[in-house]
Order: C-alpha cells, then structure tokens, then sequence
C-alpha cells in the first residue's frame, strides 16, 4: 500500500502542479441532451438522472475502446473479457442491471446491439471518432423499448468541424501494439463531413505467462471506418448521415483435441440517416432509418458424436471436428416522431417505430463445407426472423416554475412472442437555482432475442449442448429511483445522490436439464424462471480544485440478489467506486496541457464456471489504476502517454479471466487545417 500512496501521490502532484500553469481554461459549451426526452434539454433541466462524458473528458481519459470512457461512472461497469477482442459477449452493468443485452447503446441514435445476441460490442465504434457520450440511468422502455430498462447509453460521434483537415496519427506500446489511422474533416457550405479510420493490432496482453495462467492466444487485429456527414437542406431542415464497418479478427487459443488454432472474424457494417424539420414554431418532426448486420465467423472444433463401445467399462471415445460456427444477422429500422410544443413548458411527442430482424446460423464442418452434427443431434440451419411495431407517447409539462412532470408509455408487438406496454412517469422538483429532486418510476423490458429463442444446438462442452427455447416470455423489471443533486462554491462543487430499486421477474436464464441424446450429458436452454430484486445507491461527488482541474470521487452500493434464494448473484460486488483527476489547460497561445489519473475499486463478488458441474469462487476485491499526458502544439500536433494497470494487480475478474497486465500506449498525431 506504500507503493500505491507514493505513486498516487506523485501522479496527483505532477497533474495539479502542471495544470497550474496555465492561467486561461477550456471555453466550454453547456452540454444539450436530447436523449432523455426526445427534445433538447439544457443538462440541468434534464428531468433524468443523465452523466456527459464531454469531448474534453475523452481527450483526458486513457481509452482503448469506448468501455474506458465509461469506466469512472458510478453504477456503471463495462466487461470486455477480451479486452479489444470480440469472441466473448461484452455486457454494460448500470444500477446492479448487468446480464447481457440488458442495457441499451445507441450510436447516433442507433440501437448497436446485434440484431441475433443483443450484445452490444462497443469495439464498433472508434474511440477517435467520439464526441460525446450521454448515460442515462433509469427505466426508459417507456420510450426506446426493449433493453431500455436499466438504461441508455448514446454514443455521439463527430461530424467534420467547422475547419476542414487531415490528421494523420499512430501509436505504440508493449505487447506489440501498432496502431495507426487518418481522421479527415471536409466542410463545404453547410454540409460537415468528418471520416475516421484506424488499424489497430495487439498481443495478449492479459498473458501472464510468468504466473503459467491465462496462457490462451488473444491476439487481436482489425481495420475499422466510420463517416458522419450532417448539413442543413434549408433553414428550417436538418440531416445527419452516419456509417461505418468494422473488420477483425480474435484469437483464441489453441483447440483441446485438433489442436486448430481458435479464432473468429467479424464484420459489423452500419448506416443511419436522420432528418429533423421545424415545420412551424410549435411543430417539428423527426424521422430515421437504419441498418445493422453483424456477422461472426468462429474457426475452432466441435464435438460431432460420441461414441460408447458396446462391452463394459463404458468409456465413450469423443469425435471431434473442424469446424465453422457462422452466424449473420440484419436489423432493419426506422423511427418517425413529432413534438407539439404548447408552449416552451408544455411539450407532447408521438411516435411509431417498426423493426425487422433477421438471422441466420449453422455449424459447418470447415472440410466439406456441410452442416455438421453435435454431440450426436443432426445438423441444422436457422434461418428467422422477427418483426417489431411500436407506438410511443410523452406529455412532458412544466408548472409552478419549478416542477416537471413527465409520463410516458410504450406499446411493442413483437411477432416472436407477443406485446408489451412499458408506462413511465418522472416528477422533478427545482429547489434551488443549483439544486433539484427527481423521482421516477418504470416498466422496463427486454424481449427475447432471436438466438435464446431459435439457436441451433452448438457445444459449449463436452456433454454441454446450448440450443433455443422458442416459448420464453419478455423480462420485465419495476424500477424506482430518486436523485437528489446539488450544485454549490460558484458551481465548482457537484453532488448527487441516487438510491434506486428493480423488482425483475422472468428473467432468462440458461438452465441445464439431462440430455436425452447423451446419457450422462447436459442440454442448456435458456427459461423464464429468475426473479431478481436490484437495490442500491450511486453517488457522485467533483470539484474544480484549480482552473482546468478537476476531483472526482463516485461510488456505487449494489445488491442484485435472487428473488428466491436471496443470494447475491455472480458477477456484482456491493461495493464499487473510482476516485481521480482530470486537467486540461492552455498554456500561453499555442499549447495545451492535458493529463488524468484514476484510481477504480471493485469490491469481492463471485463467480461460477461453465463445467460440469460449475464451481464457484470469490473473486474481485482489487484496484485498477490509469493515467494519461498529453501536449498539443496549436491543435496540430498531439503527443501522449496512456498507461493502464499501473501496478500490475494480479486479479481474477471472473473464474476464466484476469485482469489485463499492466500496458502502455504512446501516440503521435498531427493535424493539418485547410
């Protein structure tokens, strides 16, 4: 614990000590979120417990992917087990909601969740390209539906600027890390365009190969795009057109029996377009359509049969394959909504939205390219699909000069199994110029998606066979949550309070029941049969301890529990927090100082494994330190150092899985206005 305190020490220091320096701060714009609400909002009027990560917040914050920039944030925990890889599922934890596919992302308003898993691999989206991020904690089915119930998560990118410009960059560091790539801005008129792209290739740095663990190949490359063109058609139209692809490959490991190198490819393609129009003063419209498919490849081996010898002692001998686990799927989506404004403290939104999925997969034998069999069921090929039709309402008014009043509700008919209707209502009362209380309560949903209702059987293990369950039922969740923030000390000083509560039931979980195919052997489905009471409390503190510097201390109390063994679920800790600093500062003319540290604890949870049977272990209870520099010349040359597991914790994050080993990032960049 010396070691910590003198290195915390010194990095704490060296940031004040450097920001100091510098007499003028960064002009900062007063963020808008439209999010919460549809209808641009001041953040301080937002009646909804809402955290931006500024685009000055991620020139400061060490990130690989967009999971770092949300890793300070109270109650939210992102799980990237392979890091930057894209085998295992990534899961966004809000407010003790954490299972897979439970918390809503969006980019530019588009729902990024695969269209077959609801896994939402935030690897998509280039951390260069990130303008701003708006989390909103709370029940929002009411008007995204499914997934929205403990959350949102609204990755906005950039466009072009105001300046056209080429900006070539690369960086380096440990593990044999080479990243490079071109960011370009093109501005004409009154259209922006902005283009990002990047390579990036890395060793496994989660090898802890003087510890003889964690020894599987998770090396990891892929090429990556993204454009966002907006401009104005006339004065009173607006557009917004994004896209982009991502194009990698993950190792993982050696394969048991083959031994057949592991890995999967993924292609990830998207496009989104939005147009908003004012038609009068009272009246504006918007409307989007977008597009997602999303395509894994996985190489590795797969069980076929097994066979057991006609004479005692029974022992089975496992047939094993090469084999190719390919799946592709496409959403296809558009939103249309209107708000009337009554007056500027009386707004009513209406709004439809139609969805359709669909998704194929199949288990390939890799040498003749056939459907092959597992673990002795015939091979099969799903080829589904689903549709989804909504209508969504919102009456947000405005009394007494100080009370909000907002209710809202959601219907959704999803042809796959049935209809929903998810109502809201939030109450927000303004105490002081600087201080509010909100309170709110919801129906949150998540529907089943098309892989736990139609999956093919695939092997997880030897005598493990995962297939679908077509008669599963939507999770449905009652959640409250009230906020209570403060603002004082000229605006330096931030606090907020946020106890909340969620009665969830039919949640679905993967059961195992005996295999009528293989004696001995196990078939997984995922069932209705979860009831989970979520309970806890986030708080926020920061203060602005100099010009450009920034305290932050969160903390997060959870207890996500079993509604009938009152257990603690695996993966949750009751106890989470993140603690730093954040500078960003001009020094003089021409140069810019930037730098951060952060310090992020989660307490010990546990965690079973996948074998049969599962053992449990306690894991958890460590710290996680980063810290990034920065200098910029004249916003055209850039040189930082990121640095990330300081101090080399030894943790287990799960029963599989460990913390990445202590890296580095060094980058240049250079920016060339025209």
């Amino acid at each position: 614990m010396k070691r910590y305190f003198f290195w915390v020490v010194l990095i704490c220091v060296c940031l004040i000590g450097t920001a100091a320096i510098g007499e003028e701060t960064v002009t900062q714009l007063e963020p808008v979120v439209v999010t919460a609400t549809k209808t641009p909002k001041k953040l301080e009027n937002v009646p909804a417990v809402v955290t931006v990560v500024t685009s000055e917040d991620i020139e400061t914050i060490p990130a690989k992917t967009v999971g770092d920039l949300l890793a300070d944030l109270p109650g939210v925990y992102s799980n990237e087990p392979q890091g930057e890889g894209l085998v295992t599922p990534q899961s966004i934890t809000i407010s003790g909601i954490g299972f897979a596919g439970e918390t809503l992302i969006l980019l530019d308003g588009q729902k990024i969740n695969t269209p077959f898993t609801d896994y939402a691999y935030l690897t998509t989206i280039p951390v260069r390209a990130v303008e701003r991020i708006e989390v909103i904690r709370g029940p929002f089915s009411a008007l995204y539906g499914s997934s929205a119930g403990g959350g949102i998560i609204n990755i906005i990118t950039k466009d072009g600027g105001r300046r056209s410009y080429v900006s070539p960059w690369g960086q380096t560091g440990d593990f044999n890390r080479r990243d490079y790539g071109l960011d370009a801005g093109i501005v004409r008129g009154n259209f922006s365009l902005g283009l990002f792209f990047d390579h990036k290739n890395v060793d496994n740095y989660f090898l802890y190969d003087d510890k003889g663990v964690d020894d599987r190949n998770r090396d990891y490359e892929h090429n990556r795009f993204h454009a966002k063109l907006t401009g104005a058609i006339s004065n009173n139209t607006y557009f917004s057109l994004s896209s982009g692809i991502i194009d990698g490959e993950t190792g993982f490991g050696i394969s048991e029996h083959l031994r057949l190198e592991n890995y999967q490819d993924i292609q990830h393609p998207y496009i989104n377009f939005q147009l908003a129009s004012q038609i009068t003063e009272k009246f504006d419209i918007k409307s989007q359509v977008d597009w997602l498919r999303s395509t894994h490849k996985y190489y590795g081996e797969t069980l076929e049969s097994i066979t057991y010898p006609p004479t005692p002692p029974p022992r089975p001998s496992f047939n094993y394959k090469a084999s190719l686990n390919d799946t592709k799927a496409d959403r296809y989506r558009a939103d249309f909504s209107g708000n009337y404004l009554f007056n500027e403290n009386h707004i009513l939104t209406l709004g439809s939205e139609f969805v359709y999925t669909t998704a194929e997969k199949a288990i390939y034998d890799r040498k003749t390219g056939k459907l092959m069999s597992v673990q002795g069921r015939p091979g099969e090929k799903i080829d589904e699909d689903d549709t989804l039709v909504s209508l969504y309402a919102q009456y947000d008014r405005t009394f007494f000069k100080d009370f909000e009043l907002v209710l809202g509700a959601r219907f959704d008919h999803y042809d796959s199994y049935g209809s929903e209707f998810s109502p809201k209502g939030t109450l927000s009362w303004r105490y002081a110029d600087n201080g509010s209380i909100k309170f709110s309560v919801g129906k949150g949903f998540k529907a089943p998606n098309l892989n736990q209702l139609y999956s093919p059987p695939w092997s997880i293990a030897p005598f493990i066979v995962y297939q679908g369950n077509p008669d599963l039922d939507a999770e449905t969740l009652l959640s409250y949550q009230v906020s209570i923030e403060q603002r004082a000390f000229s605006e330096k000083l931030f606090v907020r309070l946020t106890p909340y509560y969620t009665d969830a039931k039919n949640f679905i979980t993967s059961v195992r029941s005996p295999d009528p195919v293989n004696p001995g052997g196990q078939i997984m489905q995922p069932e209705n049969i979860d009831e989970v009471d979520i309970k806890g409390v986030d708080g926020e503190l920061s203060y602005d301890l100099l010009k450009g510097v920034r305290l932050f201390v969160n903390y997060n109390y959870n207890e996500t529990r079993d509604g009938k063994t009152d257990d603690i679920l695996d993966g949750y800790p009751r106890n989470s927090a993140s603690l730093g600093l954040r500078a960003h500062h001009r020094l003089g003319e021409d140069w810019r100082i930037l730098g951060s540290y952060a310090a992020r604890y989660r307490g010990d949870y546990t965690s079973s494994s996948w074998g049969r049977p599962p053992v449990t272990e306690t894991v958890g209870d460590y710290w996680y330190h980063t810290a990034s520099a920065g200098l910029d010349w004249n916003n055209m040359i850039f040189f930082n150092v990121d640095l990330f597991n300081i101090f080399n914790e030894r943790s287990k994050t799960d029963i599989d899985h460990y913390l990445p080993e202590f890296n580095y990032l060094v980058g240049l960049t250079f920016k060339y206005p025209f």
